[in-house]
């Protein structure tokens, strides 16, 4: 029941958005045509440009999907996994979409059967990687900027497992 009222939340959010979009351009096109169709071919030449990198992170996103599992998840973040435990930590931290708090119990399930507190935290860091946001980061602040703030994110993830480790454990 909760799942429903959310969505319910959600969809009449949207709806007051797209609303809330078709009034200011009624709006514009009421008032001042040429500010109307400035706005929709600045909007059109946004999408134009940002689209083969929306197409991309949207094939990474279905493939992550369908390839990685809770299960297989779990089997690649065993105890003894060393430097690939990192790399899957790091690589499953950016790619698994959805919010965290539902991924809260499984990873706690993963921490009792012996995932190392470092994982964990790599993976949790990580998850400030959204693929999604990568098109509008590139977009905004260019390339550089993305692989290198990218980057210090995923390098901290490992420096802050390895300092977790050392104080929990």
């Amino acid at each position: 029941m909760e799942k429903r009222t959310k969505k319910k939340e959600g969809s009449r959010t949207m709806s007051k958005f797209w609303l809330a979009v078709l009034v200011i351009y009624s709006v514009a096109f009421l008032s001042n045509r040429q500010l109307f169709w400035n706005s929709l071919e600045a909007t059109g030449q946004t999408l134009l440009k940002i689209l083969p990198i929306i197409l991309f992170v949207f094939a990474i996103m279905i493939l992550s999907n369908l390839f990685l599992t809770p299960e297989r998840i779990k089997k690649h973040f065993s105890h003894e996994a060393g430097i690939k435990g990192w790399l899957y930590a790091m690589l499953f931290g950016i790619l698994i979409a959805g919010p965290s708090y539902i991924l809260y119990p499984m990873l706690k399930e993963m921490k009792a059967g012996g995932l190392r507190t470092g994982y964990l935290t790599a993976f949790l860091y990580n998850r400030n990687v959204k693929i999604p946001f990568i098109p509008v980061m590139i977009y905004y602040f260019g390339w550089q900027y993305t692989i290198v703030v990218t980057g210090l994110i995923i390098i901290f993830s490992i420096i802050s497992g390895i300092i977790m480790e050392r104080i929990i454990n």
